[in-house]
């Protein structure tokens, strides 16, 4: 668990029925569809939400699944009034900190070609370009903009 002065970041415990509604509702406000099932848990899959410190509301989250030392992101989203604060950076952090103590070897994700402030942080955070998907998106989805940009990181 890691924590700064924006956020603390923890796993999403299983049991925890109110924060994987919360999740829910952030990622109905940020995606055109759900972006991860965050009420199914296994071995490969890991949530992580961050709250505001002393306050149990969560603020934010990063769904990812794991296969073969690759840790994918599905998700990575923040509440509307809590963006732009360092959230979405500091949840990025503590994937990537807890993706090499598991021994991951890459990190990989989807983001649309239009979201230019996901885009800016993610290569801030050490992501490159690793090809662009064509419609990857419904034609809907984010202004219009159907396309994305598939990103990894090497740990």
């Amino acid at each position: 668990m890691s924590s700064s002065h924006v956020c603390s970041v923890q796993p999403l415990d299983g049991e925890d029925i109110v924060a994987a509604a919360q999740c829910i509702a952030i990622d109905a406000d940020a995606f055109p569809y759900p972006s991860a099932p965050f009420a199914l848990h296994s071995a490969s899959t890991y949530v992580w939400v961050a709250r505001e410190p002393g306050y149990p509301r969560v603020i934010g989250f990063v769904a990812t699944r794991a296969r073969l030392g690759v840790l994918h992101v599905d998700g990575l989203a923040v509440d509307a009034t809590r963006r732009r604060m360092g959230v979405a950076r500091t949840l990025l952090r503590e994937l990537i900190e807890v993706s090499r103590a598991r021994g991951m070897h890459l990190l990989t994700l989807r983001v649309s070609v239009a979201n230019r402030a996901a885009i800016a942080l993610y290569v801030s955070e050490g992501f490159v370009v690793d090809g662009r998907l064509h419609r990857f998106y419904p034609a809907a989805a984010f202004g219009g903009e159907a396309d994305a940009y598939a990103m990894a990181r090497h740990l």
